[in-house]
């Protein structure tokens, strides 16, 4: 299992950041083995703002379960600009837009199975807060191009960072 990524951090004006993220990732099999569900990608959620966590690529129909995926790539472009609160209170705004896929399974055992290597893309609009008890982000974001199978989900809340 590997995956690669970068981000790239512009400042624009004073407080206007622009910052760009890229990541890819493959897992394989050795000889004849089949990856496990709990070695595949996820996408969505946090990395792909507009889909559910495991929101986008295989799913069997029959359940609506995620499969998870062998391939992914995502990306994301974000303004992160102030919006007339003091510096020092560290609320900020933010425009988004993520693009991202995720595909490929070795287990094909259901015949409900989609399986898709098609682009999805989301856009929308955020707020942070750096508080004392740690970062809290609002945002709000809507799908562009999607898969008739792939779970939106419209608002998300996060609190904290992730390790």
């Amino acid at each position: 299992m590997g995956k690669i990524g970068g981000v790239y951090y512009y400042p624009v004006a004073d407080r206007w950041v622009l910052s760009t993220l890229g990541e890819t990732g493959m897992v394989a099999s050795y000889g004849d083995s089949n990856i496990r569900i709990n070695e595949r990608f996820f996408v969505g959620g946090s990395n792909l703002r507009g889909f559910e966590k495991a929101g986008i690529g295989p799913r069997d129909l029959s359940t609506d379960d995620s499969l998870g995926g062998n391939q992914f790539y995502r990306g994301s472009v974000e303004l992160k600009f102030p919006i007339g609160f003091p510096d020092d209170m560290g609320v900020a705004g933010h425009a988004f837009s993520d693009v991202g896929s995720l595909w490929g399974i070795d287990d094909t055992a259901t015949s409900d199975l989609v399986d898709s290597s098609s682009l999805r893309m989301s856009a929308g609009m955020g707020l942070s807060w750096a508080s004392p008890m740690g970062p809290v982000r609002i945002d709000l974001s809507k799908p562009i191009l999607k898969e008739d199978y792939d779970v939106e989900q419209v608002f998300r809340f996060s609190f904290g960072t992730q390790f």
